[in-house]
This record gives C-alpha cells, structure tokens and sequence, in this order.
C-alpha cells in the first residue's frame, strides 16, 4: 500500500513514493510541490501543514491527475488511514 506524489500534472515530473506516515515532508524535497497524486491501496490523508494540521483531504485508491480547489501545491504531510473521513 502507497501513494505517490507528482510534481507535475498527469502524473509527471518528479515523484515521491510514500509508504508510510510522513509528519513533515519538508525534508523531502517535495513539501509544498505537488501537483498530482496517485494512490496505489489504502486510503490517506494529506494535510497543508506539517503534523496533520491544516486543511486535511482524504484520498482512497485511484489516480488524481490535477489537485484543485487551492489543494495543489500545498501538501506537507501524509498519513495512512482508516477510511473516508477518518
């Protein structure tokens, strides 16, 4: 179970696998660059701010070529959940 983060729409560009919880991705050298997202099992949750915090959107298997609605570029940290709205 992962999710991989895009820089680029469409799934293109730069790219950071994730396979587990990841609290702050300013070391990553992917905080606040990603354009698309692709889940590979599970569901997870991104959030705008480091630790969980700030606007926080849950996604569940299946490709999401372009984040919108202000989501895009935006995503410091990621976790795995439970479920839609967990």
């Amino acid at each position: 179970l992962r999710a991989i983060l895009f820089s680029d729409h469409d799934l293109r560009g730069a790219n950071l696998v994730i396979d587990g919880d990841l609290p702050n991705l300013d070391g990553s050298r992917f905080n606040d660059r990603a354009s698309s997202i692709r889940i590979e099992g599970g569901y997870w949750q991104f959030c705008s701010d480091a630790g969980y915090r700030g606007d926080c959107r849950t996604f569940g298997p299946g490709d999401y070529p372009n984040l919108s609605d202000g989501f895009e570029g935006k995503i410091s940290s990621v976790r795995r959940v439970a479920g839609p709205g967990r």
